[in-house]
């Protein structure tokens, strides 16, 4: 069992290392999407998210050694993952529409340099607003009892908190010590405004609606253009094979 002195070390670096380093990622996805940089903004939101689930991972004392019994590699820019090793302690409830975001962010990270075409959909702000909303709320942790660590658990009275994912409230939202809450309690902060701009879960104001313009926009890879290339350009930098192999056989 962990002395409390060693639980609160621990518990520090988790919400330093990771939930403040992903709620400075949320804050430049939001910033690159106000400027129409979405693949910057889509590689940022999934940052911002593999961190705050990481931070679970931690909090809720999932051992690596736990990890690799059930046969998971140790995460990298994957956030289902890190939810599904959670799955027998934390039953961390997201919305359909989380998780196919999530799908998204995760099968375009691996191709970082356009070796496939990308698109952006309409008001995907809102979405990553939403998931890093329904995430982030477990990375509190005020939430969790260490007396039988590791063993931790969810405390009895935000079970049912934490399970309502339709209605947003301080409560479910807020946590103390958070760098977002912190940013939202200093009117002169440049990041702050970049963080309420058209924001339905982290800001001061009690709108329920937001407009945004319906922007679409795609990129094609030069690879989908000119697939003849490929054999040449495997001299001069790495393809993975599967996108060669899909291009050729295509």
């Amino acid at each position: 069992m962990e002395s409390t002195d060693l639980m609160k070390k621990i518990n520090s670096f988790a919400l330093r290392s990771f939930r403040d380093n992903a709620d400075r990622d949320y804050i430049h996805a939001r910033m690159a999407y106000r400027a129409q940089l979405y693949p910057q903004c889509f590689w940022s939101s999934l940052h911002a998210l593999e961190k705050y689930a990481k931070c679970i991972l931690i909090l809720t004392r999932t051992e690596r050694v736990r990890i690799k019994k059930n046969n998971f590699d140790d995460v990298g820019h994957e956030v289902l993952k890190s939810l599904k090793m959670l799955e027998s302690s934390l039953n961390i409830i997201l919305s359909q529409q989380t998780i196919d975001f999530l799908k998204r962010l995760e099968n375009g990270a691996r191709f970082r340099y356009l070796e496939v075409s990308w698109h952006s959909e309409s008001a995907e702000l809102t979405i990553l607003d939403r998931a890093v909303w329904e995430l982030r709320r477990y990375c509190n942790s005020g939430l969790y009892s260490y007396e039988n660590s590791p063993e931790v658990k969810l405390l009895d009275n935000v079970k049912e908190l934490l399970q309502d994912i339709e209605n947003v409230t301080v409560e479910n939202t807020h946590i103390a010590g958070g760098r977002l809450e912190a940013i939202l309690k200093q009117p002169k902060s440049p990041a702050r405004k970049e963080l309420v701009w058209k924001n339905l879960y982290f800001s001061n104001s009690k709108r329920k609606t937001v407009w945004l313009e319906s922007n679409f926009m795609a990129e094609n890879s030069s690879l989908f253009l000119y697939p003849e290339i490929i054999d040449e350009l495997t001299k001069y930098t790495r393809i993975p094979k599967e996108i060669v192999n899909a291009y050729k056989n295509g």
